[in-house]
């Protein structure tokens, strides 16, 4: 058997695509508890190195990283997405990529060495030299492990991965803590995110045991070079523009006001994203598989577009109804200011999240080109609102987000959509069940707040809760075809946890070499 049989092999999807609904629904929920289980983690791992490291010593790491981050947007060059998307993938083409990826992380890495001393000379902190050399490091450990995660993520292996990075965290913490309790101070920290980075790659190479050859420069790898630049491009305009409302309310208002508006930002952002985070993970592999296939993908699309709407539409429209409550719970009494800025930005993302996953459309079908079009629109008309909303303060800014994502939400959706098995007619059909649910759950959370003005800020989350929940589960049922859609979804799981076989028969891993 020669390698490109043995590669075709070790990545194969024809079983996975017969049983597509059943595999991403683990590989989600897999995701989902490693992600919970790698958060309650670093919670708890902060909690403890707070107590053993100064906080001057966390800061020098932190002024690096600010600086490597920024470097981070250029480490996979969005090719790992091309090998997700792609359809058919070759043994050499990966191995082109490959080295693609580890010759831009050496890259980076050099350059970030190079500019450590300006880095410290910025700063006035000599220290942060050899800081920044050594967690330079980490670009050519992520260059190594880029194609093999992404390979891992084309044939659902997602608990596979999930698996690494809770392993990997756990050990490089256990590491940091040692180094901690012997005066290494801030090598501590450093450390951590070395043995991170190097855990990760074993990890991933353990989990797919595919070798590499040796690039070849008759192997086109053009078109997947190109995607992935558009993506880089897309992702690095995404990056900047995420930091705009911290420089333009830090610039006219002060420090305070962007306190106020990133910890209302953030109370709103972080539980989306730990409810998205699985639903993204197997969306690009699922949709990718499906992408030659107009019914099996519009189904799909329907699927994940409905638990998208589920995670968010009520959840920022009951923010949004008890923004008062929950600021006085998760932040005190003191940030009561965060209060409009959240209702304000609640309402944004009741649409805003249904929309941006249209986009997964333009990734999954290849139009990168396109995609990435639609981010620098969508980026520059927020960045001008936001020119012209800061003069009202945190509120303005929120509200021109809110108005950039409502005037740019039907034409981002239409040309995200436009030539897919999806139409606007599936995608507004889809939508519409879950949004009329949200609203009516959110009006009885409203009416229950008025007729319970004085109950504590706790038991009020509680009880409105499970009010809120109870409601919208209830609409959902007496909507048209809700019954029907829900016994899918809660079918759909069932079946997924019951499985214990796959239909086709598995094939061994085989290690392919040079």
């Amino acid at each position: 058997m020669n390698r490109s049989e043995q590669f075709r092999r070790l990545v194969c999807t024809d079983a996975i695509r017969r049983d597509l609904r059943s595999r991403s629904v683990r590989a989600a929920g897999f995701t989902w508890a490693a992600g919970v289980a790698d958060f309650v983690f670093r919670i708890a791992s902060t909690a403890i190195l707070a107590r053993l490291i100064l906080p001057q010593q966390f800061g020098l790491v932190m002024m690096v990283t600010a600086v490597t981050a920024v470097a981070d947007q250029f480490r996979d060059l969005g090719l790992s997405t091309a090998t997700v998307q792609r359809k058919e993938i070759t043994h050499q083409q990966v191995t082109n990529l490959f080295w693609i990826n580890v010759f831009a992380g050496v890259g980076i890495a050099l350059m970030i060495a190079a500019v450590s001393p300006l880095v410290s000379a910025y700063y006035q902190e000599p220290s942060l030299t050899p800081i920044t050399c050594i967690l330079a490091t980490n670009f050519v450990w992520g260059g190594l492990v880029v194609q093999h995660e992404a390979l891992l993520a084309r044939t659902l292996k997602l608990g596979h991965i999930a698996v690494v990075r809770v392993l990997s965290s756990i050990i490089s913490v256990i590491v940091a803590v040692v180094l901690a309790c012997n005066g290494f101070g801030y090598w501590a920290l450093v450390w951590k995110e070395v043995v991170r980075w190097a855990l990760l790659t074993i990890g991933m190479w353990i989990c797919l045991p595919w070798l590499p050859g040796l690039p070849d420069r008759n192997t086109n790898v053009k078109g997947l070079i190109h995607f992935g630049a558009h993506l880089s491009a897309a992702n690095i305009v995404v990056s900047i523009t995420a930091g705009a409302d911290r420089f333009l309310l830090g610039k006219f208002w002060g420090a305070g006001a962007v306190a106020l508006y990133r910890q209302a930002y953030q109370l709103l952002v972080l539980p989306m994203d730990q409810l998205l985070g699985p639903v993204f993970q197997v969306t690009q592999p699922g949709l990718s598989m499906l992408q030659t296939e107009d019914s099996k993908y519009r189904h799909f699309y329907q699927k994940v577009l409905t638990v998208v709407c589920i995670a968010t539409m009520p959840v920022s429209l009951f923010v949004a109804a008890t923004a008062t409550e929950i600021t006085t719970v998760l932040l005190g009494p003191k940030w009561l200011e965060c209060t409009g800025v959240l209702v304000i930005l609640s309402l944004g993302t009741f649409i805003r999240e249904p929309v941006r996953w249209s986009a997964h459309v333009l990734i999954t079908r290849g139009n990168s080109r396109r995609y990435l079009q639609m981010t620098v629109l969508q980026n520059v008309t927020l960045v001008v609102f936001m020119l012209i909303g800061v003069r009202w303060g945190i509120k303005g800014l929120a509200t021109a987000d809110v108005m950039a994502t409502y005037l740019l939400a039907v034409p981002i959706t239409y040309l995200s959509l436009k030539g897919s098995p999806v139409t606007m007619g599936i995608f507004s059909a889809t939508v519409a069940r879950p949004a009329v649910a949200s609203l009516v759950m959110a009006l009885v959370v409203i009416l229950l707040h008025q007729s319970l003005p004085s109950t504590g800020a706790l038991a009020f989350l509680l009880l409105a809760g499970a009010v809120a929940a109870g409601s919208f589960v209830g609409i959902w049922m007496l909507l048209p075809g809700g019954k029907t859609e829900l016994a899918g979804l809660v079918a759909d799981v069932r079946t997924a946890v019951q499985r214990r076989s796959v239909v086709a028969k598995p094939v061994e891993p085989v290690a392919v070499a040079s």
